[in-house]
C-alpha cells in the first residue's frame, strides 16, 4: 500500500493518509508521517500480526539504531490519536515479543473531500532530544469549551517552520518575513538563539548566542536589523542582550533581567525601547531601556510576593504595553495594560494558573495567549470588547507575531509516565501502565511498598497512589479530587501523610500542604504564595523541612507538626536549591546548593558542612538525586547517554555506575524516588517533540 494515497475506515475513524489525519464526525486528529505510515502498513493486513523486523525494514529502511524507540513512539502516537487504551485495546493490539496488529475492522473508501482542520500538541517547555522525529502539523478540535464559549471557525492549516531534531521552543519571523529567529535546545546544555531563512527548512541555522546561555525570550527590532533576547547563565544570572545583524555582527549586554522561563522581552514598534522583566530594590516589574543600553527606567511594579510582571506585548501604535501579572494571593495571572506614563489597568478576570506566552492579535486590540487544558497547551483569543477567552482550535505555546505578520508558535507533544527500575534485574525501566496522560513526581510509600504520584488521569492534576505491583492488579486510585495543582509529594516515614506543594490555602492560595491519608483531612502548613522546593520529612515523622525564599532569601525551613506548625529557618553555608534529604538517624541533612550541581552534607550538631566531592562527573548535568541506605543515588545526563550512579557517603570511592540509558529516556528535569527494596520509580519520557509553526 502507498501510505500517501490510502483512504480507509478503521472502526469508527476515517483515515486520510495523504493528509496525515483521522476524522470521526466533526473531530479531526493528526498523525505524524511515520506514525501514519505504520498505521497504513498494519491496515494493509488487518487482523494479522506485523513483526517489528518487518516494520523496521519497511518504515525505517532497516535502521535498527533509531527504529526500536521510534516504533514505540509511533505506536503511542497512534493510540493517543485513536483514544485507545493499551490495557483494553479496541484498535491496536501489541503481540508480546512479536509485533502489532489492528483488531478493529478496516474498510477501503474513496478519497474524501478536503477537510479543514486545526492543530494538536501537548505540554512541556523544552524536553530531551529525540533524533529522527519529523515535523508535527497536528490537527484537532478543542473539546473543553466552558459554558458561554463559542466554537471557533475552521482555520487554515498551519505550516511548519522547523523540523530539526531537538526542541525549537520559541520563535519569531523578521518584520519582512524573510528570516526566522528561534531558540533551539538540542538535548544537551542550554537552548541557544539561531537564525535561518524562513522559507528554507533544511538550511543550516546560524548560532547567534554564546554557548552556556539559556535563551528564554526574543524579539525582533522593527527595522529587522537586530534581535533582543533574554539569556540566563548556569548560576541563575539573567541578561538582556542585543544581537545586531550586519557585515560585522555585534552583540551587547544591555541590562540585568529576571530569569522566568517564559517569554519576557518585547521591542517597541518605534524601535526606541525594549521592554523586559527585572527586579530592582527587591521589587519586580517591567522596565524599559533604549537599544544602546541607555535610559533604563521602571514601567510597572508587581505586588509584593508576586513574580515580576512578564510576557510584555506592545500595542501596534506603541502607546501601551499589555503584560501578565501574578496575584500573590493564589498564584493566578491576568492581563494588565500600562501606558508609557506608568499608569496600569487590569484588563481580564480569567485567573489563569498556567500561562505560556501572549501576543497581540491581528486587530491590535485582542490578545492571543497559551494556557494548559487537559494536559495540553492550547491557544486562546481574549476579546477586549466582551472579556471572553475563546479557543482558536490550535494547540501551542509561546505565541509571537509582528504587527501585520503571521502568528508563530511552538507546537509541543510529550508524554511522561512512571517506570520501575530494578538494578538487580537488568536495569530496564518497566512502565507503570494505565495512563493516557502524564504521570509525574513519584515518591515511594514507605509503609505499603507502592508509590504516590501526580496524575491528570481524572481530567486535572491530582494525587494518586499505586500498589507495589505498579498497577498490574488494577489497584491504583485517586487520593484527592480538589483541583489543588499538586506537585512534589513526599510521604511521611509511616506512610500516613503526604506533604506536597499545591493550592490548599484559603481562596486556593498556593503553599505547602499536608494531607492525612486516613481521614482525608487537608491543611496548609504555609499558604504565602512564595517559592518552595521539594519537601522532605525528618526521620521522626514530626517535622517537614523545605527550601524556600519565604524569608526574603533562600533558606531551609522547619515546620514542627507536634502542635501549631511554626516555621523556623536553618542557615546553611550555601543558599539551598530545591531538594534536600535527611540521613536515616536524623543527624545530618543533605542539600543541593542553589544554581549549582554541588551536593553538601550539613550536620545538625557540631561539625562543619562538607561538600560531596566529585558527585557529578565533568560534562554531565545533574537531573535529580536521592539518599538511600547505601549512599546517594544520582541521575545525570551526559552528551551520549543518561546515567544512574551511587555515591559512597564517605566519599572514599568513586561513584558506582548503576545503569546507563539512551539519551532522551527521561524528561529534561526528570524526578525519581527510591523504594525500600533498593529499586527506583523514575519518570520516563515516552515521546518528546517540539517544532515551530506559522498560522495567520
Amino acid at each position: 500500500m502507498d501510505p500517501t494515497r490510502e483512504i480507509f475506515e478503521l472502526g469508527d475513524w476515517r483515515v486520510d493518509a495523504a493528509g496525515n489525519r483521522l476524522q470521526r464526525g466533526a473531530e479531526v486528529r493528526a498523525l505524524r508521517h511515520k506514525a501514519m505510515a505504520l498505521l497504513v502498513l498494519l491496515a494493509s493486513r488487518p487482523g494479522e500480526t506485523v513483526g517489528r523486523e518487518e516494520i523496521i525494514d519497511t518504515i525505517w529502511q532497516g535502521n535498527r539504531f533509531v527504529a526500536p524507540k521510534a516504533i514505540n513512539t509511533a505506536v503511542w502516537t497512534i493510540r493517543q490519536a485513536l483514544g485507545d487504551d493499551p490495557e483494553a485495546p479496541r484498535y491496536l493490539e501489541t503481540i508480546a515479543k512479536k509485533g502489532y496488529r489492528l483488531i478493529a475492522p478496516v474498510r477501503a473508501l474513496a478519497p474524501p473531500p478536503q477537510i479543514m482542520a486545526m492543530p494538536i500538541t501537548a505540554p512541556a517547555p523544552h524536553w530531551p532530544l529525540l533524533a529522527g522525529l519529523l515535523v508535527l502539523a497536528g490537527l484537532i478540535a478543542v473539546w473543553w469549551l466552558r459554558p458561554g464559549d463559542i466554537a471557533p471557525a475552521a482555520l487554515p492549516e498551519p505550516r511548519p517552520l522547523t523540523h530539526t531534531p531537538g526542541h525549537e521552543y520559541l520563535g519569531q519571523l523578521s518584520p519582512d518575513g524573510r528570516l526566522l529567529a528561534f531558540a533551539w535546545w538540542q538535548g544537551q546544555g542550554a537552548g541557544r538563539l539561531y537564525l535561518r531563512p524562513a522559507a528554507e527548512l533544511d538550511a543550516a541555522p546560524q548560532a547567534l548566542s554564546p554557548e552556556g546561555l539559556d535563551v528564554q525570550g526574543l524579539s525582533w527590532s522593527p527595522d529587522g536589523r537586530a534581535i533582543a533576547y533574554i539569556a540566563a547563565s548556569p548560576d541563575g544570572q539573567c541578561q538582556l542582550r542585543v544581537y545586531r545583524l550586519s557585515e560585522r555582527p555585534q552583540q551587547q549586554a544591555l541590562a540585568r533581567c529576571s530569569a522566568l522561563f517564559t517569554p519576557s522581552v518585547a521591542w517597541s514598534p518605534d524601535g526606541r525601547s525594549i521592554a523586559f522583566s527585572a527586579e530592582a530594590e527587591g521589587v519586580g516589574g517591567l522596565f524599559l531601556v533604549a537599544p544602546d543600553g541607555s535610559g533604563l527606567r521602571r514601567l510597572s511594579s508587581a505586588p509584593p510576593a508576586a513574580m515580576p510582571d512578564h510576557q510584555p506585548s506592545w500595542s501596534p501604535d506603541g502607546r501601551h504595553l499589555v503584560f501578565a501579572r501574578q496575584d500573590p494571593a493564589d498564584g493566578s495571572r491576568d492581563f494588565y495594560e500600562a501606558g508609557l506614563d506608568g499608569r496600569v489597568q487590569r484588563l481580564s478576570q480569567l485567573r489563569l494558573y498556567p500561562l505560556h506566552g501572549l501576543t497581540h492579535a491581528e486587530n491590535g486590540r485582542d490578545l492571543i495567549f497559551s494556557t494548559t487544558r487537559q494536559d495540553s497547551r492550547v491557544l486562546m483569543r481574549w476579546q477586549r470588547e466582551t472579556g471572553q477567552a475563546l479557543p482558536l482550535g490550535l494547540e501551542g505555546s509561546a505565541p509571537l507575531r509582528n504587527a501585520g505578520g503571521p502568528l508563530v508558535y511552538a507546537l509541543m507533544r510529550s508524554h511522561i509516565g512512571i517506570a520501575r527500575l530494578d538494578w538487580s534485574a537488568g536495569a530496564q525501566p518497566l512502565r507503570l501502565p494505565g495512563a493516557v496522560v502524564n504521570d509525574r513526581a513519584p515518591t515511594a510509600d514507605p509503609a505499603g511498598g507502592g508509590l504516590f504520584f501526580v496524575s491528570a488521569r481524572s481530567g486535572r492534576p491530582e494525587l494518586w497512589r499505586s500498589d507495589a505491583q505498579g498497577d498490574q492488579n488494577g489497584r491504583t486510585r485517586a487520593l484527592t479530587q480538589l483541583d489543588l495543582q499538586p506537585a512534589a509529594p513526599a510521604a511521611s516515614p509511616d506512610g500516613r501523610q503526604l506533604a506536597f506543594l499545591g493550592n490548599c490555602g484559603p481562596g486556593k492560595r498556593p503553599g505547602l500542604c499536608l494531607l492525612d491519608l486516613a481521614s482525608g483531612q487537608l491543611r496548609p502548613l504555609a499558604a504565602d504564595a512564595t517559592q518552595y522546593g521539594r519537601p522532605s520529612w525528618h526521620p521522626s515523622g514530626r517535622e517537614v523541612w523545605v527550601a524556600s525564599d519565604r524569608g526574603g532569601r533562600w533558606q531551609l525551613w522547619r515546620f514542627d507538626l507536634s502542635g501549631s506548625p511554626a516555621a523556623t529557618p536553618l542557615d546553611t553555608e550555601r543558599p539551598p536549591g530545591p531538594a534536600l534529604q535527611w540521613a536515616a538517624d536524623g543527624s545530618a541533612l543533605f542539600y543541593q546548593a542553589r544554581a549549582s550541581q554541588e551536593l553538601r552534607r550539613r550536620p545538625l550538631a557540631g561539625g562543619r558542612e562538607q561538600p560531596m566531592a566529585a558527585a557529578v562527573p565533568e560534562g554531565e548535568a545533574l537531573l535529580d538525586w536521592r539518599l538511600g541506605p547505601q549512599g546517594l543515588v544520582l541521575l545525570t545526563r551526559g552528551s551520549q547517554a543518561e546515567y544512574f550512579r551511587r555515591l559512597d557517603l564517605a566519599g572514599e570511592r568513586p561513584a558506582q555506575l548503576l545503569s546507563s540509558h539512551a539519551l532522551g529516556s527521561f524528561p529534561e528535569r526528570a524526578s525519581f524516588a527510591l523504594a525500600a527494596d533498593g529499586s527506583a520509580w523514575v519518570e520516563l519520557a515516552h515521546t518528546a517533540v517540539a517544532d515551530l509553526m506559522q498560522a495567520r
